[in-house]
Parts: structure tokens; sequence; C-alpha cells
């Protein structure tokens, strides 16, 4: 339907001219361009903004290895371990991820701790004393205070964390403050308040240029909105060091004007065969349709899909549940891989990539064709198994598990890991059910990894949990 819409409006204009030349008109298309260019930039904007949020959210859930642990409490809240924390957290987030630069503050916001990355000491943002950092996230820390007092905690907690983009000079960085918290609260906060971490991340490359091929947008820049010249999309993506807003700026698709205008000395110079010119510009219309539609389709797929696995990620398993719910009965499979982080460790990200994307290939093969796998984030996966009882789901996990414990072959070596599984069955097919139940496989998974490598955890009711070896 989407597709008949477009190329109606794509195709109105060139009947459009088509008329104009009988009647020797020459302005009236010009309307219906403005209005379709219009629709086409709103859409690639907003598909843009869209993008740059799930890329923030799967960096500010990467931290919470460190951040959702009841040892950084008790190390870092409880009594404060400087060499636990320098190697856990401040030497782990800078040697297995692009973090650079990693700061924490007590539940009094004072500086406890602060480690910066060797390699970027030199560069403008990097350079600065740790305060001015600090304070750059001032206003992250304040909104992470006010979600710690607002929050309800029960059962594993949700991150809580917040992020910016931030530019100085040359530098840009992705600036978080994310809230240490307990996970199965073996440790318990001493004061009202936890310790908060701030991280920075540099973006590779200029701020346009990493933005600009991740997102496909032609001639990206980033500077002030004043300077952004009329016709250009844009969207506000960073602050400047003294508050300003930056903005992501870039040459909109421009389908309708573009035919409009090769339309146009074709027509002028071939008017005395209008059935000839009319089949051109029908031609040009389609051609230009469906360079709008696939730009579209590759825009909305990076959105909802893992690009590094392939799979879809986390927003689009709610729309899965709904249309696989009318198959019936539907069980949830979280799982984690046991091991990850030493493959990282030892072999570099490159290598923790690899074994990611054999993975994700395992897991499309070996799940039945009606299951739907997903990448939530990290090295946490979760699959939708419709018609199947949670006994029959359990069975599957297990043979899942003896599955991905087979060595993966990567650059000349064999490397292995675990996998542990949560289930549950989503008791009535609606959406609060299915959050509920995802919850549920989650805090079994949990288990399962509390318990060891390849463990398959059942829950069976809420609180209650099954362990399968």
């Amino acid at each position: 339907m989407t597709t008949n819409i477009n190329q109606f409006k794509l195709l109105g204009p060139a009947m459009i001219l088509i008329a104009i030349l009988i009647v020797g008109l020459a302005a009236i298309p010009y309307f219906g361009v403005a209005r379709l260019d219009a629709e086409s930039r709103e859409r690639q904007e907003t598909l843009v903004e869209r993008n740059i949020a799930i890329w923030i959210t799967d960096v500010e859930f990467a931290l919470t290895a460190g951040t959702i642990w009841d040892e950084s409490i008790a190390k870092i809240d409880n009594a404060f371990d400087q060499e636990w924390t320098d190697r856990n957290i401040g030497s782990s987030l800078i040697g297995t991820s692009r973090t650079r630069f990693v700061a924490i503050l007590d539940r009094d916001d004072r500086l406890i701790y602060s480690k910066t990355a060797d390699a970027v000491r030199e560069r403008p943002f990097f350079k600065r004393d740790p305060q001015a950092i600090l304070s750059d996230a001032g206003a992250l820390v304040e909104r992470v205070r006010k979600r710690e007092v607002a929050r309800k905690p029960t059962g594993i907690p949700a991150p809580v964390a917040f992020s910016k983009i931030e530019v100085i000079g040359s530098d840009a960085v992705l600036l978080t403050a994310s809230l240490f918290q307990p996970d199965f609260r073996t440790a318990t906060l001493v004061g009202s308040h936890a310790p908060v971490l701030v991280s920075a991340m540099p973006i590779a490359g200029s701020l346009q240029e990493f933005l600009g091929d991740r997102f496909l947008l032609d001639s990206a820049a980033v500077g002030p909105l004043a300077s952004v010249e009329p016709g250009r999309a844009w969207v506000e993506i960073a602050g400047g060091p003294g508050g300003q807003s930056e903005v992501l700026s870039w040459l909109p698709p421009t389908p309708a004007r573009d035919l409009l205008h090769q339309s146009i000395p074709l027509a002028a110079t071939v008017t005395f065969v209008l059935i000839a010119g009319g089949i051109f510009a029908i031609r040009l219309s389609r051609q230009a349709m469906t360079s709008l539609v696939e730009s579209q389709n590759k825009m909305r797929h990076a959105a909802t899909h893992d690009f590094l696995t392939g799979l879809p990620n986390r927003s689009l398993i709610a729309p899965e549940f709904l249309r696989l719910s009318a198959t019936g009965n539907i069980t949830i499979g979280c799982l984690d891989l046991d091991g990850f982080k030493g493959v990282n460790d030892r072999y570099g990200h490159a290598a923790g990539d690899e074994l990611l994307k054999q993975v994700a290939g395992r897991l499309r093969t070996w799940c039945r064709d009606d299951d739907v796998v997903f990448r939530l984030g990290g090295d946490e996966f979760a699959v939708l198994m419709p018609s199947i009882a949670p006994g029959g789901a359990e069975w599957r996990c297990r043979q899942l598990a003896s599955l991905l414990a087979k060595p993966y072959p990567i650059d000349g070596i064999e490397v292995a890991v675990g996998s542990s599984f949560g289930i549950a069955e989503v008791s009535v097919l609606t959406i609060e059910a299915f959050e509920e139940a995802l919850k549920a496989a989650d805090e079994a998974l949990y288990g399962a990894k509390a318990k060891g490598r390849n463990h398959v955890v059942v829950s069976l009711a809420p609180g209650s949990i099954r362990t399968v070896g």
C-alpha cells in the first residue's frame, strides 16, 4: 500500500508535466514537488534520530556488566577498594571496550576514582582535568539522581543511564552517566544514594564521517544550527563546550525535484511526441521511487536489526510477539554466553565480534523455522518459540546449549564458550503478560548464570524457578 502511494506521488508530477506542456503552464508542478520532498526529508530525519538513539542505548546497555553487580556495591559503596575498582571497572572498561575515560562519584557525588587511557591523554577532550569532564557530565548525573529517587527496584533492576554527545574542537565523544545497582542484593547500599559511573567514549574519526557513513548520508556536516544552510535536513545530536547545541546536517534526497529537473528539458524538446515523453518520465519516476523505497527499507532495517549479526534487535521483540501470538502459546528463551569476556580479553574485539556472528549463525540454523532469534545487546540473545510448551522449550534449549558449546574456528584458532538459558512461558497472549514473561526469563537467566556454565533455568511461576543441568 505504501509503495503504491509513493509511486502515485512520484508519477503525479510527471503526468502534470505533460499536461502543462500542452496548456503552456510551468509553475503548477512545483507545489507538489516541494510537498513530496518535504515528506521524504521528514522521514529521513526521524529515522536518523531513532538510529542515533538506538546506538546510544546499545552503548549504555554494555556498561551494565559493571554497574549492575553486587560486588561493585560492596567494593565501591560499602568499603571503597581502590585496587579492585581499578582492575574491575577502570582497567576493564578501558581495556575491553572503546571507553577511554572512567570516573566514579560516591553517594555524595564526590570524585573517588578516575582513569584516562594513555592513548588519548593529548586529545582536546581528554587532556582536561577530570573535574572539568565531570562538570560537562553534571546534567547527566543530575538526571540519574532524579531517576534513582523515583525508581522502585524489584527483581533485577533496569539500567539507569543517560548519555549525550559532546564536541570540543575536533574531538567528539559519547559521555554517559550510569547508576551502580545491586543485582541479587547480596550487598546493599550504605546510604540512600548509590555511586555513579561517568564514562567517555571517543567517536572514531570525525563526527560527520562516523554518522554520515553509518546512516548513508550525503554531504554530512556537524555545526551550530545557525550555520545550517536552507534546504539541508538536520537533527540535534551534541553539545559544545559552552552548552550550545550541535546539529548533524546533510543533503536530503529530493526524488520529486530530481525527477522534475530531468523531465523538463526532455519534455521541452520532445513535446511533439507526448506519448514517448510520458513513457520516459514514468520510467524515471519508477527508478526514483525504487531508489527511495530501497533507501527507506535500508534505514528501517538499520533501526530494527543488529548491525553486527543481522539479527532483529530489542525494538522488534514486542511486534514479533504480537505476530506470533496468533499461532498459539509462546515460550521465551533468554540466553547469555559463558566465557565470552575471556575470548574478548585474550584475542581482541575482532575475534569477539566474529564469535558473535558465528553464534548468531548457529542459532539461525538450529532454531525451528517458526522461531525468531534476537540479539538484545552484548552477548545476550533471546528466542521467541511459538506453539511449544515449556517442557519442549527446555529440551530445545538443552540441545542449543550443547550445539553452541562446540568449538568456533576464528583466524586459525578454535575457541569455545558455554551458554546459559532462562525460559518462561507467556501465560496470557497480551503485551503485559509478554513483558512479565520476558522479565521472568531474564531473571531465570541470571539464576542460570549464578549456577555456572551451561545451565538451563525454567521460570515456573513468579519467584519460582527450576534448574536443568
